[in-house]
């Protein structure tokens, strides 16, 4: 291994926090939609910065995550049917396996349609992420961090360049959130992160032994899972603030992603075996799914996700309505007996000289 690709994903990391910091402060200003297709643009060029031109894989990641990001401005922008959404995160991820990122359990046709129905799942739990306090962006800086280093070790410098270009990325986007380590990306940013750390997750196990995929795909979305359980019990009148326990999603799934990025390097340098981290964290998923109250599915939930623009262009509408009522019943609550009559404009008298009276304010 040359110095050269090995401090390849730190330049990249280093440049794309730098673009983001740069370029989503006016962004975020005017077009808030833009987000999303700004960390993309960011991550793209500190990968042509530290890189160059980049391989088959990454190119084919990088175009289809591009791709899936523009649905979720699409979304964003206006109302988009789950339907459509699936199909086209589907082919994106077909497009990426049809290229070698792929799940090798069974050295079959069979990888590819599981695969395909991984990389989706995975993309739209990280993107339940976003919605959870905006615990995204924090999540994705430090899985994307562990996954570089990981391929690091595993003599993959070109795969370890995209993650950490998206974790420097996710860093520069911190700073713009209400909170330390929240900050909401967005749909069109979330499928972004999500569809890039679950392709390079699969990219890196591809070829190897079945214990070693499954701890290198289950390790990494540990986070997102337990996230979307967290997420799909909460109670729906929180969904549109983080308060309570949406407040202290961001720091908890930080340290299970650094935790289980830990354990993930472990596998790779043979300090654990792979097998033995796949089922403890296939347990560990399991007791999370099964333990959470599920009150509404997740589906309902992508669907409502899916349907935020036609929400809230109507909830300007719908706030004034309510205030005008609220108004109404104030106004009829402090009206006397004699007073039923409607309040119009009461035309002012004039005095001898012409001039109008001094103004009297009306009480009540």
């Amino acid at each position: 291994m040359t110095p050269l690709p090995a401090l390849a994903p730190a330049l990249a990391g280093a440049v794309a926090c730098l673009l983001a910091a740069v370029c989503l402060r006016p962004v975020r200003r005017a077009v808030p939609y833009l987000t999303g297709m700004t960390l993309a643009a960011a991550t793209a060029g500190a990968l042509m910065t530290a890189y160059g031109a980049p391989d088959r894989w990454v190119s084919a990641i990088l175009l289809a995550a591009a791709a899936v990001a523009l649905l979720g401005l699409i979304a964003n922008v206006g109302a988009l049917p789950l339907v459509t959404r699936l199909i086209v995160e589907s082919l994106a991820a077909g497009g990426v396996v049809l290229c070698g990122v792929q799940v090798t359990l069974t050295g079959d046709w069979l990888d590819g349609p599981v695969s395909v129905m991984w990389i989706v799942a995975m993309t739209n739990a990280y993107g339940l992420l976003d919605r959870l306090g905006g615990a995204l962006a924090a999540v994705a800086a430090v899985t994307g961090a562990f996954l570089a280093v990981t391929a690091l070790v595993l003599g993959d410098p070109a795969l370890a360049v995209l993650p950490a270009a998206l974790a420097g990325a996710c860093l520069g986007a911190l700073p713009y959130g209400r909170a330390r380590g929240r900050v909401r990306l967005g749909p069109s940013g979330s499928l972004f992160a999500g569809f890039v750390l679950t392709c390079t997750a699969a990219g890196l196990t591809a070829g190897r032994g079945t214990a070693v995929i499954a701890a290198g795909l289950l390790l990494p979305a540990l986070a997102a899972i337990v996230g979307a359980g967290a997420y799909a019990a909460r109670r729906p009148r929180r969904a549109s603030r983080p308060t309570g326990p949406a407040r202290k999603a961001a720091p908890a799934l930080c340290g299970v992603s650094a935790g289980t990025g830990t354990a993930g390097l472990a596998v790779a340098l043979g300090w654990v075996p792979a097998g033995a981290a796949a089922t403890a964290t296939a347990a560990t998923a399991a007791a999370v799914l099964c333990c959470t109250p599920l009150r509404h599915g997740l589906l309902t939930r992508l669907q409502h996700g899916s349907d935020s623009g036609r929400l809230r262009r109507g909830s300007n509408s719908a706030r004034l309505r309510r205030d005008h009522s609220e108004r109404a019943r104030w106004t009829s609550s402090r009206m006397t007996a004699g007073e039923d009559r409607p309040r119009g404009p009461v035309p002012r008298p004039r005095s001898a000289a012409g001039n109008p009276p001094p103004r009297v304010v009306r009480r009540g």
